[in-house]
């Protein structure tokens, strides 16, 4: 696993890893060489094994308001969506682009049962969500053209939000690795 500051995006990785989906994670550090100022690189690249190929940008929020509610977060800046359409298309039909949310919040001292959906990494509990760029597009609103951010209302963003495992079929049936000789003769 790639040593990342971004809680997040390391959570994320976590998670695609104990599904064990192939994925590139991208170094983010330098932009790639685009035109004249470069393009910002997405956050991974998945491989599910009967699904289309992802182009996977990551936006980390809070799982719940200050109320204690989930206020389904999902702005992102101009520059995401943008590079996210770049990549799409230099990618070709084969791959999809995505923006996934990690939402986190802190372990509850009475967890839920172990099957809610949850993924446990480093003190904290991820729910992954994701949505297609191309929705995404087609019902974004301005957050206001100084701060170069976009939303989806949020009425519209939980109707076309779906669990990140549903964009990645067959994961949690991936082949188990082959039995080594000594295993067999067991």
């Amino acid at each position: 696993m790639a040593k990342r500051s971004n809680h997040y995006e390391a959570a994320f990785e976590g998670f695609i890893r104990s599904l064990r989906v192939p994925c590139v994670a991208i170094d983010e550090a330098k932009r790639a060489i685009f035109g004249e100022e470069g393009l910002k690189n997405p956050d991974f690249l998945l491989y599910p094994r009967f699904g289309t190929n992802l182009v996977v940008e990551v936006k980390g929020k809070k799982g719940k308001d200050s109320r204690g509610l989930r206020a389904w977060e999902n702005w992102v800046t101009t520059d995401d969506l943008e590079a996210l359409e770049r990549w799409q298309s230099m990618f070709g039909p084969g791959f999809r682009a995505l923006l996934a949310f990690a939402y986190a919040e802190p372990i509850q001292p009475f967890p839920l049962p172990r099957d809610n959906g949850a993924y446990e990494f480093r003190g904290r509990e991820y729910r992954f969500w994701a949505v297609g760029l191309d929705d995404y597009i087609a019902h974004l609103r301005s957050r206001g053209p100084a701060w170069k951010a976009v939303a989806m209302a949020r009425r519209a963003f939980r109707r076309r939000v779906r669990p990140l495992r549903e964009w990645l079929p067959m994961t949690t049936e991936s082949p188990r690795r082959p039995l080594t000789l000594k295993e067999r003769e067991r």
